[in-house]
């Protein structure tokens, strides 16, 4: 076991390393994490009306569709909520472009907000649709949410390319020290702005000509289907499962470092889903009018069960079973956190991080879990994810809420914290002995 991890320490580590700090996926890592604020707010207005308000919604299930109280919230107060989704959720492509424009320039040093400016610009452009000679603008309002996700990403991550390259070669207006930096900055970035937009348009008029659509439209047909499918796959899906706690193990965090390929994926599967359910959709599978079976906050509600590893059960575990009076001290001030999905004082202070003793199982418990939560939600026992909560919403409550009530989900969130208990439990014994080992040997040696 040793010579494996060493092996792991001195091969896997430093390209993980290296890959997790490549500046294009840092961009779209931090381009998703500072969205958060609009996935949010529109996350919780959408997550108060299917609860309360809406005809469907939870307590629509309890107390009826027909009731007074859910006739008149439905009609007074769940539009009021779907404004809310309309100016968060409905924009989230739009507000990526920006984004990623934005962070690539801070990490390069550029005017990240000409940068930003000239992406959102591409952005929309590409949405123009060309019809009988006139183009039509309004076409790109339907590919301003999750739909145009990619597109967004695509556009975020080559137009700051173009516009530091015209940047580079000095190909700028240059204004006299005398005028304000704000109005300078503005001067120089027209050239390398209007390079990059012309390079967009030239794409968007090819297909227009061409093809008779928008890029967005396009990539739906062409690409859009064969990412759904594949981004399905339980393979792909165990592999993520197993590579987060892999990363962690050697004190990488698995799950920032992954959350380049998670978020743009399963993120905007998990945003679809959100649009799908509002609009009546209910059956599960990989096709256009289906909800998704694994989406971003599965691994939320089925997986990261205190958080990556799915410590919480290790916490109970060593609070039961352990006799070792560090770890105990440390589950014992781990706990609360871990209940809301923190985990870091148990990885660094039990530790789990380059401990050969709880190697094996926590490497094993996400991809054990990841399966039983797939196949439940793909055989109907668990309803599939249609909102989107907080990470730090505690275990079963998260599954319940994340699904809009569904009592399937709570209980494989309960199973899945009874089988990371039984996975860990007996490793937790094994470090009992080693403890008692380490200690007889350290008594020889006095």
């Amino acid at each position: 076991m040793n010579r494996f991890i060493s092996f792991l320490e001195e091969k896997f580590v430093p390209v993980a390393a290296k890959i997790g700090g490549q500046k294009h996926l840092v961009a779209i890592r931090d381009s998703f994490a500072s969205l958060m604020p609009l996935i949010l707010v529109g996350a919780f207005a959408v997550l108060i009306n299917n609860v309360l308000f809406v005809p469907w919604s939870l307590l629509a299930s309890y107390i009826g569709e027909e009731s007074a109280f859910i006739v008149w919230t439905n009609t007074n107060l769940a539009p009021l909520f779907s404004l809310m989704e309309s100016g968060t959720l409905s924009i989230i492509a739009l507000g990526l472009a920006f984004s990623m424009g934005y962070n690539r320039a801070v990490n390069e040093g550029k005017d990240s907000l000409s940068t930003g400016l000239i992406s959102v610009a591409s952005f929309i452009l590409l949405g123009a649709l060309s019809r009988n000679n006139e183009v039509v603008a309004g076409h790109v309002t339907n590919f301003l949410g999750a739909q145009g996700i990619f597109i967004a990403l695509l556009v975020g991550l080559l137009t700051p390319e173009i516009y530091f390259a015209i940047v580079k070669k000095d190909w700028v207006i240059k204004m006299p020290d005398s005028v304000p930096p704000a109005v300078s900055r503005g001067f120089s970035a027209v050239i390398p702005g209007f390079i990059a937009v012309f390079f967009w348009a030239v794409i968007g008029y090819i297909l227009n000509v061409g093809a008779g659509m928008s890029i967005f439209t396009w990539f739906e047909t062409n690409i859009a289907a064969g990412l759904s499918v594949l981004g399905q796959s339980i393979f792909s899906i165990v592999f993520i499962s197993t590579l987060i706690p892999l990363l962690w193990f050697f004190g990488l965090h698995g799950a920032n470092m992954l959350e380049a390929i998670m978020s743009p994926v399963y993120g905007t599967m998990g945003m679809e889903n959100i649009s799908k359910y509002i609009n009546g959709i209910r059956a599960v599978g990989t096709g256009a009018d289906e909800l998704a079976v694994w989406v971003r906050g599965s691994w939320d509600a089925y997986v990261f069960m205190g958080g990556s590893g799915a410590t919480l059960p290790l916490i109970v575990a060593i609070l039961v079973f352990s006799k070792v009076k560090s770890q105990k001290e440390v589950a014992k001030l781990g706990l609360p956190p871990g209940i809301f999905m923190i985990n870091e004082p148990v990885l660094f202070g039990i530790p789990i991080v380059l401990n050969p003793v709880y190697f094996i199982p926590f490497i094993l418990v996400q991809p054990i879990l990841t399966v039983v939560a797939f196949y439940a939600t793909k055989i109907g026992f668990a309803g599939p994810i249609v909102n989107t909560v907080p990470w730090t919403t505690p275990p079963i409550l998260n599954a319940f809420l994340a699904t809009n009530g569904s009592w399937g989900a709570v209980g494989v969130s309960i199973i899945n914290l009874l089988i990371a208990f039984a996975i860990y439990m007996p490793f937790v014994m094994i470090a009992n002995r080693y403890e008692e080992q380490r200690e007889k040997e350290e008594e020889k040696i006095a």
